[in-house]
């Protein structure tokens, strides 16, 4: 039985293993029309240097500001931007950051906007720029790429994002996990903008940066088994709600969990602590 459930986790992660790609595949990939390749430094940084073909974008436009929280825009500010980012229907997309710490964040949260409407061919540049210029250091540009508007057209999963009632209806059915830095879960610190101490009932504390090493690069399967499955019980077939201070940082435990682990049913609420703890009428556990 300890076999069976080994191969099969091993061949989960053969399956799901092009959610993080190596600058070898990505090279590869550039030669490819239908490649779109986004980075999500700032501009300053994007103009001094980037891999040819780039374009730079800001995570932001992603979403929208509504009281202390920001959500994920509707489907159809999201296909107007997908679409003026030259992406098609039958696009490949690869994203990267320049290893700054939100910058695989927001790699992760411009993955989530674009799974969430319908748009799966994504990976994310294990590593980032650092480790690109690493094996291609000759092999950058300054030069700003001419886009063409692609014809991507959405379609929303209602599966993925979730409020504030149905994580109130949750508590203690579905497994939970933070992704904020564990001082904020065990109330020994107060996230910026949240003003009540603590973490939802019942929820595991996942801080999304142990998923990674000091050098940006995702850790082997193995750790990533070890954290999820047994510190966090999390379980492959059962559902899963992942949330934080206000949706960034849980877009790369969900992104993790289901691209590249294949959890089959995983959920993001979006608006997260900055709605949550900033509620009177929301249980908090210290």
């Amino acid at each position: 039985m300890k076999l069976f459930l080994s191969l099969l986790f091993s061949a989960t992660f053969v399956f799901a293993s092009t959610a993080f790609i190596e600058p070898k595949e990505l090279r590869e990939l550039i030669i490819k029309t239908d490649t779109v390749l986004l980075d999500t430094t700032d501009l300053k940084t994007f103009k001094k240097g980037h891999i040819p073909s780039a374009i730079n974008v800001d995570a932001s436009k992603f979403r929208k500001q509504v009281g202390p929280y920001q959500l994920m825009k509707s489907p159809e500010e999201i296909q107007k931007l997908i679409r003026a980012l030259g992406i098609n229907n039958n696009s490949r997309v690869v994203i990267y950051g320049h290893n700054k710490t939100k910058e695989i964040l927001k790699a992760g949260y411009i993955a989530l906007s674009l799974i969430t409407n319908g748009f799966t061919n994504i990976s994310i540049l294990d590593g980032g720029y650092t480790e690109w210029i690493e094996e291609y250091e000759d092999f950058i540009s300054t030069a700003d790429k001419d886009i063409k508007e692609g014809n991507f057209t959405a379609q929303f999963n209602p599966n993925i994002l979730v409020d504030l009632k149905y994580v109130q209806k949750s508590i203690g059915k579905v497994s939970m996990i933070e992704s904020r830095p564990k001082r904020y879960y065990d109330a020994e610190a107060q996230s910026k903008g949240v003003r009540r101490l603590g973490h939802i009932p019942k929820a595991k504390s996942s801080f999304w940066g142990d998923k990674f090493g000091s050098d940006y690069m995702l850790k082997a399967d193995e750790e990533l088994k070890a954290i999820y499955i047994n510190q966090n019980n999390l379980t492959k077939s059962k559902e899963v709600i992942v949330y934080c201070t206000g949706g960034l940082e849980a877009s790369i435990n969900w992104y993790i969990l289901h691209q590249h682990l294949n959890f089959k049913d995983v959920k993001i609420y979006d608006a997260s602590m900055r709605e949550w703890g900033n509620r009177d009428d929301t249980p908090m556990e210290k």
